[in-house]
């Protein structure tokens, strides 16, 4: 996995390097300068010359990345127009070194402009920009935008051209992925090293693609930073789906039991039974109500329906588990929420199936957790859990206002899993998984497309089906969750963002899993 760091421990990093080991701060700028240009013109930014290129200074570090950029670009031969919005003065010592020496090439480079900007009108004159660079703040910056500075970057995102970011866009905190006002950036490239609020939250919406720039450092310089945020990568979780071997009997290649659905949600029992086959389990057996035999009959044949209830309940209740009780323990793992509704019987069922099989591998998802919620998962013992909420759901499950869990997720999800020992999979634009250690793993796969109805019932499904056939739950998990945003990469690719649905995803896995494992 990919480790992620936090301001802190770049700061760390970069101190020793300037303090210690006496590397003039002024090098590591003009490195930075280079690998910035390097990587701009691979990713075919300056591919038409001259491209004109707009570049917002502040006074701080980043703004001398930014006056070190102006100057290569303009000695490759591109038009560059320099904006900044504080006095020379007021620039840090290697900043207003590279603000000298940039004004200093102006007399042979007529293709270099340098100007203050001290109100958003001055920004007209980036209409003519093909690209812009936002090179104001960085990674230092933690507190929401404010005034002169919040205008620019709401005038500038405004622009209809391409824009990048160095090392972090302006307006966003690098730490907790969060940010009211942010440079919308279509490349991101932080230096040194991956900081973790690129990855999730409003920085995954505002980064673009983010790619690694370099200081001159090696990674030798990181080496005494413990990361405890990572990113997923393929290789990871490839060698974690098990063979198929040829005398495999369908008992022995996972049995699932299902709890889902209920005769207003059908559609979820479906969802996740087809999940759940085709994540490659060998048993699937579902727990439905007695008016969705017919349905389940029509649309899946392959699973076993272990009925409950009767025409005038037709919904979980504590008097249903005596007959479910048998399967239950048959399973290798469970899932348990889908499509149940909240009947306040039917949270009673849940609660009571959790207090007698504290010790079952067991996905709680969708209607099943607002029966832990406001703190009602203290009760319970939880470390063969995984719980997958998408932000509402977490909110409501541990008593917090959303806006406070949006604002730092990686600190509330921390906590939950240290007091739970369980996994929890918070699921978003990019889902996060927090392991029972306490650290967050951040999954790159997965599209808007997944914004839809019954997305969440095929990955509670996949969990459920790999938990039965992985020894390892975190494994097992890491693997469900990443396959699922891949195999809705792949009909992105081929569909659109518009063109796929919930049941797509959930026939395209086995697709998916064959790609990456050659697993069929």
């Amino acid at each position: 996995m990919i480790p992620l760091f936090t301001n802190e421990q770049v700061r760390a990093v970069d101190s020793f390097a300037s303090e210690q080991l006496n590397f003039p701060s002024l090098l590591l700028m003009e490195n930075a300068a280079s690998s910035l240009l390097k990587i701009i013109s691979e990713k075919g930014f300056l591919n038409s010359v001259p491209t004109t290129v707009g570049i917002l200074c502040g006074k701080g570090n980043n703004g001398g990345d930014g006056f070190a950029l102006a100057r290569k670009i303009a000695f490759a031969g591109h038009k560059v127009i320099v904006l900044h919005l504080s006095d020379a003065n007021d620039f840090s010592p290697d900043t207003k070194k590279n603000f000298e020496l940039l004004l200093s090439s102006v007399p042979l480079y007529k293709n270099i402009s340098v100007k203050k900007i001290t109100k958003v009108q001055d920004l007209k004159i980036l209409h003519s920009c093909d690209i812009i660079v936002d090179a104001l703040l960085g990674s230092g910056a933690t507190g929401e935008l404010q005034g002169f500075l919040k205008d620019v970057i709401e005038k500038v995102n405004l622009f209809h051209c391409k824009r990048i970011a160095i090392d972090v866009p302006t307006g966003l905190n690098a730490d907790t992925g969060s940010g009211e006002t942010i440079f919308k950036s279509d490349l991101t490239i932080t230096l040194g090293e991956l900081k973790r609020g690129l990855f999730f939250g409003d920085g995954y919406a505002a980064s673009g693609v983010v790619e690694k720039g370099s200081i001159g450092l090696g990674d030798k310089f990181f080496a005494g930073q413990i990361a405890e945020d990572f990113l997923i990568e393929r290789k990871d979780v490839k060698s974690f789906i098990p063979l198929k071997e040829k005398n495999l009997h369908k008992y022995t290649a996972g049995k699932v039991f299902l709890i889902a659905g209920s005769k207003e949600y059908g559609g979820a029992a479906v969802l996740t039974s087809s999940a759940a086959f085709k994540s490659g389990a060998g048993a699937v057996i579902l727990a439905i109500p007695n008016s969705l035999q017919k349905i389940l009959l029509q649309k899946r044949p392959e699973v076993v329906n272990k009925f409950y209830g009767d025409r005038n309940t037709e919904y979980l209740s504590a008097a249903s588990y005596s007959s479910l009780k048998e399967k239950i323990l048959w399973a290798n793992a469970l899932a348990l929420g889908p499509g149940i509704g909240r009947h306040d019987e039917t949270m009673e069922f849940v609660r009571l199936l959790l207090k007698k099989h504290p010790d079952k591998k067991i996905n709680i998802d969708a209607d099943a957790l607002y029966a832990l919620s406001k703190k009602e998962y203290k009760n319970f013992q939880l470390k063969n859990a995984v719980l997958t909420p998408h932000l509402g759901e977490f909110a409501v499950l541990i008593d917090v206002e959303r806006g406070l869990v949006e604002k730092d997720l990686l600190f509330y999800g921390k906590e939950f899993v240290k007091e739970t020992k369980s996994i929890l999979v918070l699921k978003g634009p990019r889902t996060i998984i927090f392991t029972a250690e306490g650290k967050a793993v951040i999954n790159p796969t997965g599209n808007e497309g997944l914004a839809k109805f019954g997305s969440g019932d095929v990955l509670t499904g996949m969990i459920a089906s790999l938990l039965a056939q992985i020894k390892n739950v975190q494994r097992a998990v890491l693997s469900a969750v990443y396959f699922h945003g891949l195999a809705a990469d792949q009909l992105k690719k081929e569909k659109s963002a518009y063109g796929f649905t919930a049941s797509e995803v959930a026939n395209q896995i086995s697709f998916t899993l064959k790609e990456l494992n050659n697993a069929l």
